[in-house]
């Protein structure tokens, strides 16, 4: 068996259900659980996913993990993707703003799981993967902003207790929290007098991309990361240490 083989086999199989997977990071997490084998399921509320799914919508989801069940039989792997982000100072967010940052950034982590963790417990478990953010640990990072940060703050709070409470049933909870990624929804904040700053932060000297984010995401969904739980791996170029 070649090394490549037996990569695919960590996912090999497994059922995967990605949110906010039409573009960006959840795309690239997507495409790359499908490269190494994985039924995939791509859920977002734009065109291009293979489920019109809303996070912020508690019947939106279980329709889309029903359909996931029905189809392939069960589901093993959640990626909770699906996020939007606020910039600017504190006072300057409007409630709107708020109340959406709420609704999709964490809301749509309890619809998902609450959802979810029924057929991934039917499957005998499996592993979340939720996608938060170095703000959660700043405050606010390069571009997002403290009401940003906090509710990837309380992912990260999620993942830690989801953690404690799923592990006995072999559920497997771990976060991931990039810091400036270059994605169709960073690209248009990147100025360059902001892409220089923000580069003069990071040790490693780039931004990172889609797929730096997608590689660690798969391996924390797979087998090969069978007694890792908990954890929120900062994926930053060493932008937190600095």
């Amino acid at each position: 068996m070649s090394a490549e083989e037996k990569t695919a086999l960590e996912v090999a199989g497994k059922v995967a259900l990605v949110t906010g997977a039409a573009r960006g990071i959840g795309a690239a997490i997507a495409a790359k659980l499908a490269t190494h084998g994985a039924r995939v399921y791509s859920a977002d509320v734009a065109p291009g996913a293979r489920l019109r799914m809303d996070v912020r919508d508690r019947a939106s989801v279980r329709a889309a993990v029903d359909t996931v069940e029905h189809e392939a039989g069960g589901l093993d792997i959640l990626v909770n993707n699906a996020g939007v982000l606020a910039t600017g100072p504190f006072d300057a967010t409007t409630a709107e703003t708020w109340d959406t940052l709420v609704a999709v950034n964490l809301t749509g982590v309890f619809h998902c799981v609450q959802e979810a963790v029924p057929a991934i417990r039917r499957r005998g478990g499996g592993a979340i993967v939720n996608i938060a953010s170095v703000s959660h640990e700043r405050g606010g990072g390069a571009f997002g902003n403290v009401w940003y940060g906090a509710t990837k703050a309380a992912v990260v709070a999620i993942t830690r207790g989801l953690a404690r409470e799923l592990g006995p049933e072999r559920i497997r909870v771990n976060a991931i929290a990039p810091a400036v990624v270059a994605t169709e929804m960073v690209r248009s904040l990147l100025t360059p007098e902001a892409r220089e700053r923000v580069l003069a932060r990071i040790p490693l000297g780039r931004l990172a991309s889609e797929d730096d984010v997608a590689e660690l995401a798969v391996y924390l969904a797979s087998d090969r990361a069978s007694f890792i739980t908990g954890e929120t791996i900062a994926v930053d170029g060493g932008f937190l240490r600095t």
